[in-house]
């Protein structure tokens, strides 16, 4: 509730009593009746004139308002924000404990937003601070100075020293506050606050001139110096900061937004004011390939003893009392993300002293990202070369790509290593045929090395050329089967595909084909030779083994056909006989016949085993022979019976003779049946 607020009420019970005055003089018109309605009115207007002077919720209620009732609700709607300064150390992000020594003084500076009803005429907030109940010296509160603790938002005009009248109230017994009861109001009053030119907050905090200047103090601030006196004895006490005024907007009930402070006060030892120093010689790895960074060298000194150490990226001192104090000194300092960093190596004593600012603080290079080798490695394979060809290396990294190396290993290399190269290869060179797994690396800036490739190239290196190991026939063989196989053996598995009558040739020429070709042996048949010639066979540079090695030189080899065999003529046929067409009913010799198909069989054998056919010569019995044969059969074996069947046979008298022909073409002696 603001003063103006307040009066008003006290106005109102006024003219209630005027209003009871009409019912006794309620004959009154006229003039009489305007007189008291401007004297209301001008009292009132009176009033609000001077009321704009009170920036307060609870004008005339500092003494008794808590006490009594009124804003014990806390607000859903305001908002509280503050700072502390302690020797000298300020801490401006609304910190909620502290430690203090005994006989020491501490600043507290806060701001209520929120706190105003302007709808309902309630234009005013309050300040309150409560103090712990501490024997046998009570603490005190004294004006703020102007070393600024550094809060968002606020302004120097509400520095107590700004020349205002900087009001404490009648201390208040504050129930609601058990533990901090000792309760003061701190208020900007009895000052044109809502003047541009002394204006305590231009109304709404507003650094600039002239604010807003409505004349409603919906943001505002204060400054307070808590006394600690010197007896107080160690312990943990509690300070309450806040505001009272109304809720925002939308609600008109009293109420107040307020915060506990936790201190801790350590007992007075002679005033160690003492800070820690931090020892030269404070180091951390740079760059760090690690979010965690090493650090080395942390000491520290103190006139009773150092119990905490802390890094930090600020040359802000952190609070005694913050959380992170480490009872040893750390080995290394962990940060979110890459990037660059200074660390500050602080130290604390028992009395909450922190060492100054440390003067060669590190500045540390993070960078944990390793390079990432791009898609599309590949490499010639097989290759004919021990210098093996790649393409395809490339690779990405925020810091920069520093360094390109292949191996054959799935570990990584140092980045210190012996081979890097400043720019990606474009061969990787063996010691030595086989077969080889490619792995390309990548290195940054700062050392960080790749992690293996996902799909590393397996290549297969042979710089042997294939040769001729052996042939069948041999070279200079002699009486070699006519038309016999060739046989090629190579030193190592060959292309088949470049094995053919075209890169492996015979002369002179005869008909050559490739039987087979598998592993190192391929296989050619000729045909249509010549007995007792000399052929020769040449392997030409164009076969290749399976890497694609070809010979080094054409291998040629030679051999000569046997001689042709003997051929003698076939013995005279014996046992001749004369069937009918079904070859088994006898015709008996000198008989008549209407048949015009007759089967002829005979005995035949060959003093060289060859196959032999029956030929049949048939005549009239009164021509003569001419030694063509009328008809011939199949060739069969040496010592059997062949058939010869003669077809057409003319009717009338016939003589006919057999003879036997052998399977190279040789015929023996005609005999007559």
């Amino acid at each position: 509730m603001n003063f103006a607020v307040h009066r008003k009420r006290e106005n109102m019970k006024s003219s209630k009593a005027h209003e009871s005055g009409e019912k006794t003089v309620g004959g009154i018109k006229g003039l009489a009746a305007v007189a008291l309605i401007v004297a209301f009115v001008c009292s009132t207007f009176t009033f609000l004139v001077l009321s704009q002077r009170d920036a307060l919720a609870q004008p005339t209620k500092s003494t008794t308002c808590i006490t009594s009732g009124c804003h014990v609700t806390a607000s859903t709607t305001a908002t509280l924000a503050w700072g502390t300064i302690y020797n000298a150390v300020k801490d401006p992000a609304s910190p909620t404990a502290l430690t203090v020594s005994a006989g020491s003084s501490f600043e507290v500076e806060w701001i209520a937003t929120n706190m105003t009803d302007s709808a309902h005429a309630n234009l005013g907030m309050s300040f309150i601070i409560g103090l712990p109940t501490v024997s046998p010296t009570a603490w005190t509160i004294s004006n703020g100075t102007t070393n600024n603790s550094g809060l968002t938002g606020w302004n120097t005009i509400w520095d107590a020293t700004a020349g205002f009248n900087w009001r404490t109230g009648t201390m208040l017994s504050t129930p609601n506050w058990a533990s901090s009861p000792n309760a003061y109001t701190i208020d900007w009053t009895n000052s044109n606050w809502d003047v541009a030119a002394t204006g305590a907050a231009y109304d709404n905090g507003s650094t600039t001139t002239p604010g807003d200047l409505d004349r409603t103090a919906d943001k505002m601030g204060i400054d307070v110096l808590v006394n600690v006196p010197a007896d107080t004895p160690a312990g943990t006490y509690t300070v309450t900061i806040g505001g009272v005024g109304h809720y925002y907007t939308t609600k008109t009930n009293k109420c107040n937004k307020a915060q506990a402070l936790t201190i801790t006060v350590t007992a007075a030892s002679g005033g160690d004011t003492t800070k820690p120093a931090v020892s030269a010689g404070f180091a951390a790895t740079t760059p760090s390939l690690s979010k965690t960074i090493p650090v080395s060298g942390f000491a520290a000194t103190d006139n009773t003893g150092v119990t905490g150490y802390m890094i930090t990226t600020s040359a802000t001192a952190p609070l005694s009392t913050d959380a992170g104090w480490l009872a040893t000194a750390p080995t290394s300092y962990t940060v979110a993300a890459d990037g660059s960093y200074t660390l500050y190596p602080w130290a604390k004593d028992a009395a909450g002293n922190v060492s100054a600012v440390y003067g060669t603080p590190v500045a540390v290079v993070v960078d944990s990202t390793k390079p990432v080798v791009s898609a599309g490695f590949a490499a010639t394979t097989p290759s004919l070369s021990r210098t093996i060809t790649v393409s395809g290396f490339a690779a990405t990294d925020a810091s920069g790509v520093t360094g390109y190396m292949i191996t054959t290993s799935a570990t990584a290399p140092l980045s210190t290593d012996a081979g890097w190269l400043a720019t990606a290869p474009t061969s990787y060179a063996v010691a030595a045929d086989g077969t080889f797994t490619l792995y390309p690396w990548a290195k940054d800036t700062y050392g960080n090395v790749s992690a293996a490739y996902a799909s590393p190239v397996t290549v297969v290196v042979d710089t042997v050329k294939p040769t001729v190991s052996s042939t069948v026939p041999v070279n200079g063989a002699t009486g070699t089967t006519l038309n016999g196989t060739v046989t090629i053996n190579f030193s190592e598995a060959v292309n088949c595909a470049t094995v053919t009558t075209s890169t492996v040739t015979i002369a002179p020429a005869a008909t050559w084909a490739l039987t087979s070709c598998s592993g190192s042996q391929a296989v050619f048949t000729p045909s249509g030779q010549a007995n007792s010639t000399a052929y020769t066979v040449t392997v030409g540079t164009a076969v290749a083994d399976s890497a694609g090695n070809t010979l080094a030189a054409s291998y040629p080899f030679s051999y000569t056909t046997s001689a042709p065999a003997p051929n003698n003529p076939p013995a005279v046929p014996a046992s001749l006989a004369q069937y009918k067409s079904d070859g088994t009913t006898l015709l008996a010799k000198g008989l008549y016949t209407n048949q015009t198909t007759l089967v002829f069989k005979g005995g035949v054998t060959d003093p060289d085993s060859d196959t032999v056919k029956l030929d049949i010569e048939l005549a009239d019995v009164g021509a003569a022979f001419t030694g063509t044969p009328t008809c011939s059969g199949t060739l069969v074996t040496s010592g059997t019976t062949a058939a010869t069947t003669c077809s057409g046979i003319v009717s009338g008298r016939f003589k006919w003779q057999a003879r036997a022909t052998d399977s190279k073409g040789l015929s023996g002696s005609w005999t007559q049946y």
